[in-house]
Protein backbone atom coordinates (compact mmCIF):
# COMPACT_ATOMS: atom_id res chain seq x y z
CA UNK A 1 0.00 0.00 0.00
CA UNK A 2 1.32 3.44 -0.88
CA UNK A 3 0.76 5.87 1.92
CA UNK A 4 2.78 8.88 2.18
CA UNK A 5 3.53 11.17 5.49
CA UNK A 6 3.93 14.84 5.04
CA UNK A 7 6.42 15.52 2.08
CA UNK A 8 8.46 12.99 0.57
CA UNK A 9 11.72 13.88 -1.05
CA UNK A 10 13.57 12.43 -3.47
CA UNK A 11 16.57 11.51 -4.93
CA UNK A 12 15.37 12.86 -8.67
CA UNK A 13 19.03 12.37 -10.95
CA UNK A 14 16.99 8.67 -10.23
CA UNK A 15 13.78 9.30 -8.84
CA UNK A 16 13.33 5.20 -9.47
CA UNK A 17 9.80 4.68 -8.75
CA UNK A 18 7.65 7.48 -7.02
CA UNK A 19 6.06 7.10 -3.84
CA UNK A 20 6.30 3.34 -3.65
CA UNK A 21 7.12 0.76 -1.36
CA UNK A 22 9.51 -2.38 -1.59
CA UNK A 23 8.49 -5.11 -3.93
CA UNK A 24 6.74 -8.24 -3.08
CA UNK A 25 7.03 -9.62 -5.95
CA UNK A 26 10.79 -9.94 -7.22
CA UNK A 27 11.15 -9.78 -11.13
CA UNK A 28 12.69 -12.37 -13.33
CA UNK A 29 14.50 -9.71 -15.39
CA UNK A 30 15.51 -6.19 -15.51
CA UNK A 31 12.74 -4.65 -17.94
CA UNK A 32 11.15 -1.44 -19.08
CA UNK A 33 9.26 -0.92 -15.37
CA UNK A 34 13.03 -1.04 -13.77
CA UNK A 35 14.30 1.25 -15.85
CA UNK A 36 11.76 4.15 -16.70
CA UNK A 37 9.81 3.72 -12.62
CA UNK A 38 6.47 4.30 -12.14
CA UNK A 39 4.51 6.32 -15.40
CA UNK A 40 3.76 9.75 -14.95
CA UNK A 41 1.50 12.53 -16.75
CA UNK A 42 3.67 15.55 -17.70
CA UNK A 43 4.09 18.59 -20.29
CA UNK A 44 7.09 19.07 -22.81
CA UNK A 45 8.72 22.30 -23.17
CA UNK A 46 6.44 23.06 -25.85
CA UNK A 47 3.05 22.60 -23.28
CA UNK A 48 2.37 19.52 -25.24
CA UNK A 49 1.07 16.13 -23.07
CA UNK A 50 3.41 13.42 -23.26
CA UNK A 51 3.91 10.49 -20.33
CA UNK A 52 6.94 10.36 -18.57
CA UNK A 53 8.87 8.24 -16.18
CA UNK A 54 9.36 8.47 -12.61
CA UNK A 55 13.02 7.91 -12.95
CA UNK A 56 14.00 11.15 -15.11
CA UNK A 57 11.37 12.67 -14.34
CA UNK A 58 9.41 15.53 -16.21
CA UNK A 59 11.80 16.60 -19.31
CA UNK A 60 12.83 17.28 -22.76
CA UNK A 61 14.03 13.73 -24.22
CA UNK A 62 13.34 11.68 -21.05
CA UNK A 63 9.80 11.54 -22.12
CA UNK A 64 8.54 7.46 -22.06
CA UNK A 65 6.66 5.58 -25.12
CA UNK A 66 5.55 1.59 -24.08
CA UNK A 67 4.33 -0.69 -26.50
CA UNK A 68 2.47 -3.75 -26.32
CA UNK A 69 -0.38 -5.61 -26.96
CA UNK A 70 -3.93 -6.25 -25.37
CA UNK A 71 -5.44 -9.17 -24.30
CA UNK A 72 -8.89 -9.50 -26.09
CA UNK A 73 -12.01 -9.79 -23.48
CA UNK A 74 -12.10 -11.88 -20.97
CA UNK A 75 -15.07 -13.73 -22.04
CA UNK A 76 -14.00 -16.87 -24.48
CA UNK A 77 -10.83 -19.65 -24.04
CA UNK A 78 -9.52 -18.40 -27.17
CA UNK A 79 -8.88 -15.36 -25.42
CA UNK A 80 -8.74 -16.75 -21.52
CA UNK A 81 -5.67 -19.11 -22.53
CA UNK A 82 -3.27 -15.65 -23.06
CA UNK A 83 -4.60 -14.42 -19.47
CA UNK A 84 -1.65 -16.84 -18.42
CA UNK A 85 1.86 -16.74 -16.83
CA UNK A 86 3.14 -18.40 -19.75
CA UNK A 87 0.83 -16.26 -22.27
CA UNK A 88 2.52 -13.33 -20.19
CA UNK A 89 6.10 -14.57 -20.67
CA UNK A 90 5.93 -15.99 -24.24
CA UNK A 91 5.08 -12.13 -25.39
CA UNK A 92 7.74 -10.84 -23.58
CA UNK A 93 9.68 -13.28 -25.27
CA UNK A 94 8.73 -13.49 -28.85
CA UNK A 95 6.79 -10.42 -29.38
CA UNK A 96 8.68 -7.70 -27.22
CA UNK A 97 5.95 -6.26 -25.63
CA UNK A 98 6.29 -3.71 -22.75
CA UNK A 99 3.03 -3.62 -21.84
CA UNK A 100 -0.14 -5.49 -21.47
CA UNK A 101 -3.72 -4.84 -21.31
CA UNK A 102 -5.87 -6.98 -19.33
CA UNK A 103 -9.51 -6.11 -20.93
CA UNK A 104 -11.96 -7.76 -18.09
CA UNK A 105 -15.70 -8.38 -18.93
CA UNK A 106 -17.62 -6.26 -16.49
CA UNK A 107 -21.46 -7.11 -17.07
CA UNK A 108 -23.36 -10.88 -17.00
CA UNK A 109 -22.26 -10.98 -20.77
CA UNK A 110 -22.37 -14.86 -21.57
CA UNK A 111 -20.18 -15.68 -24.49
CA UNK A 112 -20.78 -19.39 -23.95
CA UNK A 113 -16.83 -19.88 -23.64
CA UNK A 114 -16.19 -22.49 -21.07
CA UNK A 115 -13.90 -22.24 -17.55
CA UNK A 116 -12.04 -25.32 -18.24
CA UNK A 117 -11.28 -23.93 -22.08
CA UNK A 118 -13.34 -26.20 -23.84
CA UNK A 119 -15.26 -25.33 -26.89
CA UNK A 120 -18.82 -26.85 -25.04
CA UNK A 121 -19.84 -26.71 -21.56
CA UNK A 122 -23.74 -27.27 -22.47
CA UNK A 123 -26.29 -25.47 -20.29
CA UNK A 124 -23.99 -25.99 -16.95
CA UNK A 125 -24.31 -21.72 -16.49
CA UNK A 126 -21.49 -22.50 -13.52
CA UNK A 127 -19.11 -23.65 -15.87
CA UNK A 128 -19.59 -20.91 -18.96
CA UNK A 129 -17.06 -17.64 -18.54
CA UNK A 130 -19.09 -14.39 -17.46
CA UNK A 131 -18.19 -11.09 -16.58
CA UNK A 132 -17.43 -9.32 -13.00
CA UNK A 133 -20.78 -8.69 -12.25
CA UNK A 134 -21.87 -12.48 -12.26
CA UNK A 135 -18.60 -14.02 -11.13
CA UNK A 136 -16.68 -11.29 -9.90
CA UNK A 137 -14.23 -14.29 -8.53
CA UNK A 138 -13.19 -16.06 -11.83
CA UNK A 139 -12.22 -12.42 -13.45
CA UNK A 140 -10.50 -10.82 -10.23
CA UNK A 141 -8.62 -14.54 -10.30
CA UNK A 142 -7.65 -13.78 -14.14
CA UNK A 143 -6.46 -10.38 -13.58
CA UNK A 144 -4.16 -10.98 -11.03
CA UNK A 145 -3.06 -13.82 -12.55
CA UNK A 146 -1.88 -11.38 -15.34
CA UNK A 147 -0.93 -8.32 -13.41
CA UNK A 148 0.98 -10.79 -11.11
CA UNK A 149 2.78 -12.11 -14.82
CA UNK A 150 3.26 -8.53 -15.47
CA UNK A 151 5.10 -8.13 -12.41
CA UNK A 152 7.24 -10.86 -12.95
CA UNK A 153 8.53 -10.14 -16.01
CA UNK A 154 9.08 -6.44 -15.60
CA UNK A 155 6.28 -5.13 -17.79
CA UNK A 156 3.73 -2.54 -17.65
CA UNK A 157 0.27 -3.73 -17.26
CA UNK A 158 -3.00 -2.15 -17.28
CA UNK A 159 -6.02 -2.83 -15.35
CA UNK A 160 -8.87 -1.84 -17.76
CA UNK A 161 -12.60 -2.35 -16.68
CA UNK A 162 -13.65 -3.59 -19.89
CA UNK A 163 -16.95 -1.77 -19.87
CA UNK A 164 -19.40 0.21 -22.97
CA UNK A 165 -21.39 1.31 -19.64
CA UNK A 166 -18.74 2.27 -16.65
CA UNK A 167 -21.16 4.55 -15.35
CA UNK A 168 -23.62 2.71 -14.65
CA UNK A 169 -21.68 0.06 -12.82
CA UNK A 170 -20.13 2.51 -10.17
CA UNK A 171 -20.76 -0.03 -7.10
CA UNK A 172 -18.89 -3.30 -8.80
CA UNK A 173 -16.32 -0.63 -10.27
CA UNK A 174 -15.80 0.71 -6.95
CA UNK A 175 -15.23 -3.07 -5.41
CA UNK A 176 -12.97 -3.41 -8.21
CA UNK A 177 -10.65 -0.80 -8.30
CA UNK A 178 -10.85 -1.15 -4.48
CA UNK A 179 -9.14 -4.44 -4.36
CA UNK A 180 -6.82 -4.17 -7.38
CA UNK A 181 -5.46 -0.52 -5.33
CA UNK A 182 -5.12 -2.33 -2.59
CA UNK A 183 -3.19 -5.44 -4.01
CA UNK A 184 -1.55 -3.84 -6.60
CA UNK A 185 -1.11 -0.57 -6.29
CA UNK A 186 1.87 -0.52 -4.90
CA UNK A 187 3.91 -1.74 -7.86
CA UNK A 188 5.27 0.44 -10.28
CA UNK A 189 4.04 -1.84 -13.17
CA UNK A 190 0.33 -0.85 -12.52
CA UNK A 191 -1.91 1.32 -14.89
CA UNK A 192 -5.84 1.45 -13.88
CA UNK A 193 -8.04 1.91 -17.04
CA UNK A 194 -11.33 3.31 -15.85
CA UNK A 195 -13.54 3.30 -18.84
CA UNK A 196 -12.95 1.02 -21.82
CA UNK A 197 -14.77 2.92 -23.96
CA UNK A 198 -17.71 5.16 -23.32
CA UNK A 199 -20.27 5.65 -26.70
CA UNK A 200 -22.58 8.23 -26.83
CA UNK A 201 -22.00 8.99 -22.98
CA UNK A 202 -21.71 12.50 -22.36
CA UNK A 203 -18.14 13.96 -21.33
CA UNK A 204 -19.78 15.56 -18.13
CA UNK A 205 -21.23 11.81 -17.00
CA UNK A 206 -17.85 10.14 -17.52
CA UNK A 207 -16.11 12.83 -15.68
CA UNK A 208 -18.72 12.71 -12.82
CA UNK A 209 -18.19 8.71 -12.84
CA UNK A 210 -14.20 9.17 -12.85
CA UNK A 211 -13.90 11.51 -9.88
CA UNK A 212 -16.20 8.77 -8.06
CA UNK A 213 -13.24 5.88 -8.78
CA UNK A 214 -9.82 7.89 -8.61
CA UNK A 215 -10.44 8.96 -4.83
CA UNK A 216 -10.91 4.99 -4.40
CA UNK A 217 -7.59 4.33 -6.05
CA UNK A 218 -5.91 7.14 -4.37
CA UNK A 219 -6.08 6.06 -1.11
CA UNK A 220 -3.63 3.43 -1.70
CA UNK A 221 -2.15 4.30 -4.94
CA UNK A 222 -0.98 7.54 -6.93
CA UNK A 223 -0.04 4.96 -10.15
CA UNK A 224 -1.08 6.26 -13.63
CA UNK A 225 -4.92 6.32 -14.04
CA UNK A 226 -6.40 6.42 -17.84
CA UNK A 227 -9.99 7.71 -18.32
CA UNK A 228 -12.20 7.07 -21.90
CA UNK A 229 -14.35 9.80 -23.72
CA UNK A 230 -17.30 10.04 -25.68
CA UNK A 231 -17.75 7.86 -29.04
CA UNK A 232 -15.20 4.74 -28.24
CA UNK A 233 -12.60 7.09 -26.59
CA UNK A 234 -12.24 9.03 -30.10
CA UNK A 235 -12.70 12.98 -28.23
CA UNK A 236 -10.25 13.33 -25.65
CA UNK A 237 -10.30 16.53 -26.64
CA UNK A 238 -13.48 17.28 -24.53
CA UNK A 239 -11.74 16.92 -21.90
CA UNK A 240 -9.39 20.49 -22.24
CA UNK A 241 -10.47 22.46 -19.50
CA UNK A 242 -12.26 20.70 -17.76
CA UNK A 243 -10.10 17.72 -16.68
CA UNK A 244 -10.66 15.19 -14.16
CA UNK A 245 -9.86 15.95 -10.59
CA UNK A 246 -6.93 14.66 -9.39
CA UNK A 247 -3.07 14.41 -10.23
CA UNK A 248 -1.37 11.88 -12.83
CA UNK A 249 -4.53 11.53 -14.63
CA UNK A 250 -3.90 10.60 -18.75
CA UNK A 251 -7.08 10.25 -21.46
CA UNK A 252 -7.53 7.47 -23.48
CA UNK A 253 -7.49 7.58 -27.39
CA UNK A 254 -8.61 4.39 -29.77
CA UNK A 255 -8.39 3.71 -33.35
CA UNK A 256 -8.63 1.06 -36.17
CA UNK A 257 -6.25 1.92 -39.16
CA UNK A 258 -8.84 1.19 -41.93
CA UNK A 259 -11.97 3.10 -40.34
CA UNK A 260 -10.36 6.21 -39.24
CA UNK A 261 -7.66 9.17 -40.28
CA UNK A 262 -5.01 10.66 -38.14
CA UNK A 263 -5.12 14.46 -39.15
CA UNK A 264 -7.68 16.47 -41.45
CA UNK A 265 -11.35 15.31 -42.08
CA UNK A 266 -13.03 12.48 -42.40
CA UNK A 267 -14.85 11.55 -45.61
CA UNK A 268 -17.87 12.94 -44.12
CA UNK A 269 -16.56 16.18 -43.17
CA UNK A 270 -15.93 16.09 -39.80
CA UNK A 271 -12.58 16.26 -37.95
CA UNK A 272 -10.26 12.70 -38.73
CA UNK A 273 -9.81 11.12 -34.75
CA UNK A 274 -6.55 11.84 -34.60
CA UNK A 275 -7.14 15.49 -35.00
CA UNK A 276 -9.15 15.57 -31.86
CA UNK A 277 -6.13 13.79 -30.01
CA UNK A 278 -4.13 16.12 -31.00
CA UNK A 279 -6.02 18.83 -30.11
CA UNK A 280 -5.46 17.42 -26.41
CA UNK A 281 -1.99 16.96 -27.02
CA UNK A 282 -1.04 20.22 -27.80
CA UNK A 283 -3.65 21.55 -25.12
CA UNK A 284 -1.21 19.89 -22.58
CA UNK A 285 -3.34 16.86 -22.12
CA UNK A 286 -1.42 13.34 -21.70
CA UNK A 287 -3.15 10.52 -24.08
CA UNK A 288 -2.63 6.88 -24.08
CA UNK A 289 -3.57 4.74 -27.11
CA UNK A 290 -4.59 2.08 -24.51
CA UNK A 291 -6.62 0.15 -27.70
CA UNK A 292 -5.90 0.26 -31.37
CA UNK A 293 -6.53 -2.21 -34.38
CA UNK A 294 -4.43 -2.73 -37.55
CA UNK A 295 -7.89 -3.43 -39.55
CA UNK A 296 -11.68 -2.23 -39.28
CA UNK A 297 -13.27 -0.81 -36.52
CA UNK A 298 -15.16 -4.13 -35.72
CA UNK A 299 -12.09 -6.08 -35.36
CA UNK A 300 -12.39 -7.30 -39.05
CA UNK A 301 -10.58 -6.45 -42.60
CA UNK A 302 -7.21 -6.97 -44.04
CA UNK A 303 -4.51 -4.74 -42.65
CA UNK A 304 -3.99 -1.77 -45.22
CA UNK A 305 0.15 -1.60 -44.81
CA UNK A 306 0.33 2.48 -45.82
CA UNK A 307 -2.88 3.12 -43.85
CA UNK A 308 -1.23 1.32 -40.77
CA UNK A 309 2.13 3.13 -41.28
CA UNK A 310 0.54 6.68 -41.18
CA UNK A 311 -1.35 5.95 -38.24
CA UNK A 312 2.69 4.77 -36.43
CA UNK A 313 4.05 7.93 -37.93
CA UNK A 314 2.09 9.99 -36.14
CA UNK A 315 1.50 8.21 -33.06
CA UNK A 316 5.69 8.09 -32.60
CA UNK A 317 5.72 11.96 -33.43
CA UNK A 318 3.60 12.07 -30.45
CA UNK A 319 5.63 9.54 -28.39
CA UNK A 320 2.40 7.76 -27.71
CA UNK A 321 2.50 4.95 -25.63
CA UNK A 322 -0.05 2.19 -26.92
CA UNK A 323 -1.40 -1.59 -26.75
CA UNK A 324 -2.32 -3.07 -30.03
CA UNK A 325 -5.57 -5.33 -30.03
CA UNK A 326 -5.78 -8.16 -29.77
CA UNK A 327 -3.41 -10.63 -28.12
CA UNK A 328 -5.81 -13.55 -28.74
CA UNK A 329 -6.78 -16.12 -31.94
CA UNK A 330 -10.42 -15.11 -32.05
CA UNK A 331 -11.21 -15.56 -35.52
CA UNK A 332 -10.82 -11.29 -36.37
CA UNK A 333 -8.82 -9.84 -38.85
CA UNK A 334 -6.89 -7.91 -35.58
CA UNK A 335 -6.44 -10.70 -33.79
CA UNK A 336 -2.50 -11.18 -33.68
CA UNK A 337 -2.50 -14.91 -33.52
CA UNK A 338 -3.36 -17.64 -35.75
CA UNK A 339 -6.37 -20.64 -34.24
CA UNK A 340 -3.32 -22.87 -34.18
CA UNK A 341 -1.73 -20.79 -31.61
CA UNK A 342 -1.07 -21.81 -27.94
CA UNK A 343 0.03 -19.76 -24.71
CA UNK A 344 3.99 -20.77 -25.11
CA UNK A 345 4.00 -21.16 -28.70
CA UNK A 346 2.96 -18.02 -31.13
CA UNK A 347 2.08 -18.60 -34.88
CA UNK A 348 1.18 -15.01 -36.46
CA UNK A 349 -1.84 -13.49 -38.62
CA UNK A 350 -1.37 -10.60 -40.85
CA UNK A 351 -1.74 -8.56 -38.25
CA UNK A 352 -0.30 -10.26 -35.84
CA UNK A 353 3.30 -10.03 -38.31
CA UNK A 354 2.29 -6.34 -38.60
CA UNK A 355 2.44 -5.35 -34.76
CA UNK A 356 5.60 -7.79 -33.93
CA UNK A 357 7.62 -5.91 -37.09
CA UNK A 358 6.61 -2.57 -35.16
CA UNK A 359 7.05 -3.91 -31.80
CA UNK A 360 10.59 -5.27 -32.68
CA UNK A 361 12.11 -1.42 -32.49
CA UNK A 362 11.29 -1.82 -28.83
CA UNK A 363 14.57 -1.77 -26.56
CA UNK A 364 15.86 -5.49 -26.25
CA UNK A 365 17.85 -4.77 -22.81
CA UNK A 366 17.24 -2.42 -20.20
CA UNK A 367 19.44 -0.81 -17.27
CA UNK A 368 18.06 0.11 -13.47
CA UNK A 369 17.61 2.95 -12.28
CA UNK A 370 18.79 4.14 -9.18
CA UNK A 371 17.65 1.27 -6.95
CA UNK A 372 16.36 -0.48 -10.17
CA UNK A 373 12.40 0.59 -9.25
CA UNK A 374 10.00 1.26 -6.29
CA UNK A 375 12.56 3.04 -3.93
CA UNK A 376 12.05 4.01 -0.31
CA UNK A 377 10.98 7.83 0.50
CA UNK A 378 14.35 9.37 2.08
CA UNK A 379 13.54 12.54 3.83
CA UNK A 380 17.17 13.65 3.69
CA UNK A 381 19.60 14.06 0.52
CA UNK A 382 22.99 14.92 -0.24
CA UNK A 383 23.85 16.04 -3.40
CA UNK A 384 26.97 18.12 -4.74
CA UNK A 385 27.59 21.04 -2.88
CA UNK A 386 24.42 21.43 -0.90
CA UNK A 387 21.54 19.45 1.17
CA UNK A 388 17.97 19.44 1.16
CA UNK A 389 15.59 18.05 4.02
CA UNK A 390 12.48 18.36 4.79
CA UNK A 391 10.88 18.90 8.37
CA UNK A 392 7.62 19.30 8.22
CA UNK A 393 6.07 21.27 5.61
CA UNK A 394 9.20 23.02 5.70
CA UNK A 395 11.90 22.82 3.21
CA UNK A 396 15.56 22.99 4.14
CA UNK A 397 18.67 23.98 1.90
CA UNK A 398 22.12 24.06 4.09
CA UNK A 399 25.40 24.92 2.04
CA UNK A 400 24.35 28.79 1.07
CA UNK A 401 21.34 30.55 -0.54
CA UNK A 402 20.00 28.83 -3.83
CA UNK A 403 17.04 29.42 -6.11
CA UNK A 404 13.74 27.27 -6.01
CA UNK A 405 11.15 26.73 -8.42
CA UNK A 406 8.30 24.40 -7.48
CA UNK A 407 5.73 22.77 -10.25
CA UNK A 408 2.52 20.85 -10.75
CA UNK A 409 3.57 17.30 -11.89
CA UNK A 410 2.10 18.24 -15.67
CA UNK A 411 5.30 20.65 -15.58
CA UNK A 412 3.14 24.13 -15.16
CA UNK A 413 5.30 25.93 -12.35
CA UNK A 414 3.65 27.14 -9.35
CA UNK A 415 6.26 29.42 -8.02
CA UNK A 416 10.19 31.03 -7.96
CA UNK A 417 12.12 32.43 -5.06
CA UNK A 418 15.69 33.43 -5.56
CA UNK A 419 18.20 33.65 -2.32
CA UNK A 420 16.45 30.89 -0.34
CA UNK A 421 18.56 31.00 2.40
CA UNK A 422 17.95 28.44 5.57
CA UNK A 423 14.12 27.40 4.65
CA UNK A 424 11.01 27.76 2.59
CA UNK A 425 7.86 26.68 4.37
CA UNK A 426 5.51 25.03 1.59
CA UNK A 427 2.43 25.31 4.01
CA UNK A 428 0.86 27.34 1.34
CA UNK A 429 0.81 24.31 -1.08
CA UNK A 430 -2.71 22.00 -1.57
CA UNK A 431 -2.13 18.55 -0.37
CA UNK A 432 -0.98 16.70 -3.74
CA UNK A 433 2.57 15.85 -5.61
CA UNK A 434 4.95 18.61 -7.13
CA UNK A 435 8.12 18.63 -8.36
CA UNK A 436 10.83 20.55 -6.70
CA UNK A 437 13.88 22.16 -8.70
CA UNK A 438 17.03 23.16 -6.54
CA UNK A 439 20.17 25.07 -8.22
CA UNK A 440 23.10 27.00 -5.97
CA UNK A 441 25.45 27.90 -8.64
CA UNK A 442 26.26 25.45 -11.57
CA UNK A 443 24.83 22.18 -9.35
CA UNK A 444 21.02 21.13 -9.70
CA UNK A 445 18.71 18.64 -8.73
CA UNK A 446 15.03 17.82 -9.12
CA UNK A 447 12.63 16.66 -6.83
CA UNK A 448 9.16 15.48 -6.09
CA UNK A 449 7.86 16.23 -3.50
CA UNK A 450 3.89 14.69 -1.69
CA UNK A 451 2.54 17.40 0.34
CA UNK A 452 -0.48 15.77 2.49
Amino acid sequence: MKKFSKIALFSALALGATFASAQDITPTRVGPVSQYGQLMTGKNSQGKGRIYGSCEGVKDGAEVQVRGMSLYWSLLPKATEFWTSEGIATMVRDMNIQVVRAAMATTTDDWWGCKDGSESCGDDKSAHITGYASDAEFQTNLMNTVVQAAIENDIYVIIDWHSHQAHTEVDNATKFFTEMAQKWGKYDNVIFELYNEPISTSWSEIKTYAEKIVPVIRQHSDNLILVGNRQYDQNPQEAIGNTVSGENIAYTFHYYANSHCWSGQTSWGSACEGANAQQAIDAGLSVFVSEWGTGNADGGGEPDQSKNTGWQNWIDGNKLSWANWSASKISEGTAAFQGSSSKTSLQYTTSGNMVKGYLATNPTSYTKCGNGGNETPIFTQSDLNFNVSVVGNTLHIAGGAATVEIFTIKGDKLMRIDQVSGTLSLASLPAGKYLARIQKGSSKMVRAIQIK
